[in-house]
Parts: C-alpha cells; sequence; structure tokens
C-alpha cells in the first residue's frame, strides 16, 4: 500500500517527515514539561506566541528553523541540532571517505610506483645540505 503525501502551506511533506516532525513536537513537549515550564513560559523564552508554540509540540513541518533552534537552545539541547549531521556520526560520509584514502603510500624519493615523489635533491649552497626543491 502506498503512504500519501501530505499538502501543507509550505509544500508537500512525505509520510516519514510528518511522522519524523510530529516525534519531534512530542518530544519537546515532553522536554518542557520535565523541566517544569509552562506553555506560556517557554513560549516567552523561545521568542514564540503560545500559538506557533501549540504548532511546534503538533509537530508542524511549517515552523521555521529558527523557531525549533531556539526551543532546543531553551531546553539545553542546542548541541543536538548542532550534532544532526556531524560527519562523525554520518557512516555514509566516513565509508566514502574511507574509499578515497590510497592503500599504500610509496616512500619519498623511492622512484618507484605512481605515486614516487618526482622533487629533486638540491644541494643547499650555504648549509651545504641537501633540500627539496618544487615538483
Amino acid at each position: 500500500m502506498r503512504s500519501k503525501t501530505k499538502i501543507t502551506k509550505s509544500g508537500v511533506v512525505h509520510p516519514r517527515i510528518d511522522q519524523a516532525f510530529k516525534k519531534l513536537g512530542e518530544d519537546i513537549s515532553y522536554a518542557r514539561r520535565a523541566r517544569r515550564m509552562s506553555v506560556e513560559e517557554f513560549s516567552d523564552r523561545v521568542g514564540i506566541s503560545r500559538a506557533t508554540l501549540y504548532r511546534l509540540e503538533k509537530g508542524d513541518p511549517g515552523i521555521s528553523v529558527a523557531t525549533l533552534a531556539m526551543a532546543l537552545h531553551v531546553l539545553g539541547r542546542l548541541t543536538a541540532l548542532k550534532d544532526i549531521v556531524d560527519v562523525a556520526s554520518d557512516h555514509i560520509g566516513l565509508m566514502q571517505m574511507k574509499d578515497e584514502v590510497p592503500r599504500r603510500i610509496n616512500r619519498k624519493g623511492s622512484g618507484k610506483g605512481r605515486g614516487a615523489d618526482k622533487r629533486e635533491h638540491v644541494q643547499s649552497e650555504s648549509s651545504g645540505s641537501l633540500e627539496y626543491q618544487g615538483f
């Protein structure tokens, strides 16, 4: 059975996204109540109307990201937003980066293989020591 998309003022919302917003709203409501904050106190601290807080806690996908960020800040959970797509927890991104890391690094100056060091050794006139010179 195919799930239906929801059409809102802000656009079309996929059912999974709608579910995610509803859960987010429920979690924000729970966190507010766990901190013993009334609707009036919380909405004042976030800087929104009580009607907007109602929409946020009901999971309205039309709520701005700034409103969500302020609500998380008031709850002491702004880090959760900052870390939402953090590279360290992006397993697919990490796997792609891992695939791009070369399997072997040839020693510099070995003259073997594709990755051989192409720099020239040049004797320094002042110190008499060897230095690397460009590519």
